[in-house]
């Protein structure tokens, strides 16, 4: 996915590559000057990538043979990616230089959700990994018909992570998405009322159930980006309100958190909404929640459920956006490391540096967990999966296999951890 520059209406159609090379030319000037007033040191590389990305735009610009000047552009959107990236890193490297300074470990958190126990000699692996454990909930596995309910998977997964004497975060515990939604739900709502608090009575028994052990909740997310049943977004924005409000009233002390999905708001193309995703997370910020924090989910690459493939310098400037509403942010990652098969749509997801593998999700692991990283804002980072389970909402965006065999980037997670993490 890459970005135009803000286009007036025009009577005439605009050319799609040239806008393409214009927007992505001028956010990697624009950024470059930014961040070089505000004191990164610029090194002869970037500047070298910043004369040629605007040369061949503007031999594009001034050429108006066809195949010529489609040349140029492609050009130019090449050095201004290459350019961008070198940007991005050279970035990282020095916030990371200045924050090591006084040689004490970030404060950053960092976890992984575990949807299902994992084999015990693994819990040395975890403390080594990870300074925080995250317990997973499906709705529609735990309550398979209204009032019956089945915790025993979750009841085992949270004993893996309490194993590992590290604290945990649960949830999300309502995440919107038809893997994770009860199907008798719909059925069995006709009215936003309804609909409202058949979640409410589920998030109160998953609270109080792992009351005590469970201290920080995510209780929900995606609602910005649900649209089924149709009962607009004021009213989904409403039941976020008012699953927090309940959080709270079975404990004050309970830090809540609530997320929101595909944060470019990829939803809002295929049906008109009220809200962005921005606006949606602006309102929940003014609400007087007492939030702990707001999570972002970037999860690039994997349809339906995802958003679409960005690069870095994009992605830093989504996360320097919503950290001016001024509430902590928490952020949960993930990319596949294999195409979901089946799943025809898959490729319109985009892929990270080529094709999904496991070394290409490996790199994006290391990239885009550093990039946060470089993030003071951002409390923690959550990994969307630990395991690879054909059910979950993301697949193939485990660290390990379904059998538990780790991938090359559970390897990135233990170097980040121990190079940079308490």
């Amino acid at each position: 996915m890459s970005p135009t520059s803000t286009l007036p209406l025009s009577d005439s159609p605009y050319s799609l590559l040239m806008e393409l090379a214009r927007g992505k030319v001028n956010q990697f000037r624009n950024f470059n000057a930014d961040w070089e007033f505000s004191g990164l040191k610029i090194n002869q590389e970037l500047r070298d990538q910043l004369a040629k990305s605007t040369l061949e735009f503007g031999k594009a610009f001034s050429n108006h043979d066809h195949p010529q000047q489609e040349k140029f552009l492609q050009n130019a959107i090449e050095f201004a990616y290459h350019g961008s990236d070198t940007l991005i890193r050279e970035y990282i490297r020095q916030i990371f230089d200045i924050r090591h300074q006084d040689n004490q470990p970030f404060e950053t958190g960092l976890s992984a959700k575990v949807s299902k126990p994992f084999p015990a000699s693994l819990t040395s692996k975890m403390e080594q990994s990870f300074n925080y454990m995250q317990v997973g909930f499906n709705w529609k596995k735990i309550e398979t018909s209204q009032g019956n309910f089945s915790w025993s998977q979750v009841d085992q997964a949270l004993e893996s992570c309490l194993a590992t004497g590290m604290e945990v975060i649960g949830g999300p515990v309502i995440q919107m998405t038809k893997e994770s939604l009860p199907e008798w739900l719909n059925a069995s709502s006709s009215t936003a009322s309804q609909y409202a608090t058949a979640m409410a009575r589920f998030l109160d028994t998953a609270i109080r159930r792992y009351n005590g052990k469970i201290h920080r909740w995510i209780i929900c997310s995606g609602l910005n980006v649900a649209t089924e049943p149709a009962f607009g977004d004021e009213t989904y924005f409403r039941i976020a309100c008012k699953l927090a409000e309940i959080s709270k009233q079975i404990d004050s002390s309970l830090e809540i958190i609530v997320g929101v999905t595909q944060p470019w708001g990829e939803y809002t193309a295929s049906k008109r909404r009220a809200f962005s995703p921005f606006i949606f997370t602006d309102n929940i910020c003014r609400a007087g929640l007492n939030l702990a924090a707001i999570d972002i989910e970037i999860v690039m690459g994997s349809s339906p459920n995802g958003s679409f493939s960005r690069d870095m310098l994009e992605t830093s400037k989504l996360l320097d956006l919503y950290a001016v509403l001024g509430m902590p942010l928490t952020l949960t990652l993930g990319y596949p490391s294999a195409k979901n098969q089946g799943d025809l749509g898959d490729s319109n997801f985009g892929n990270w540096k080529g094709a999904k593998t496991p070394s290409t999700q490996a790199d994006w692991v290391e990239s885009f967990t550093s990039l946060a990283l470089s993030k003071r804002y951002i409390q923690s980072i959550h990994w969307v999966e630990l395991s690879d389970d054909p059910d979950s909402d993301f697949p193939n965006c485990g660290l390990f296999d379904k059998d538990w065999q780790p991938k090359a980037s559970f390897s990135c997670m233990e170097k980040i951890r121990k190079t940079h993490l308490r």
